[in-house]
């Protein structure tokens, strides 16, 4: 499977006429539209290793530790035989995607919850413009992502610099 491939297949963009309607649909899509924007380019900067320790400690919650064999984090889902994101989408689908967000991003799956998982991110995008193609790739990954923001501006200022990236399927 190919990340690009699975993100395109779960795009919700709405149709021309659909967009060319509802100011409030382009404002969520916005500044994309229809079809699926693409794979956003790699972040090659890490985040200051300073903010990252601060954040890992004071924004991680308590949680049980899981020891699963898999070569890498993002293969963990499978593993697990995870069905949190059921409506759909399938737990190899979301490791195609998550792979592809270790190396482009350096993120990591750090929780999995009944119907959430968590990422912790070495290298999050640091402008609004470079978050905004991720921003399209995390709305067609989730219901919800950031357990809030659903628009693809708001998903976009949600990640610039923040080394967290939440995921909720309802």
């Amino acid at each position: 499977m190919d990340a690009a491939r699975v993100l395109e297949g779960w795009w919700p963009g709405p149709s021309e006429e659909e967009l060319a309607a509802d100011e409030e649909l382009r404002e969520m899509f916005g500044p994309f539209g229809e079809r699926f924007p693409g794979l956003a380019p790699a972040v090659e900067e890490e985040l200051d290793p300073e903010l990252m320790r601060r954040a890992v400690f004071q924004y991680t919650r308590d949680a049980r530790i899981g020891l699963v064999p898999a070569a890498r984090p993002a293969d963990i889902l499978p593993r697990i035989g995870w069905a949190g994101a059921c409506n759909n989408r399938t737990a190899s689908e979301l490791a195609v995607v998550l792979r592809s967000w270790e190396d482009r991003f350096g993120a990591r799956l750090l929780e999995v919850g009944y119907a959430d998982i968590r990422l912790v991110v070495s290298r999050p995008p640091q402008t609004l413009q470079a978050a905004q193609r991720i921003a399209a790739e995390h709305m067609a990954f989730s219901d919800e992502a950031h357990k809030g923001p659903t628009w693809i501006p708001e998903i976009a200022r949600a990640i610039v610099n923040n080394p967290f990236w939440d995921f909720w399927w309802d």
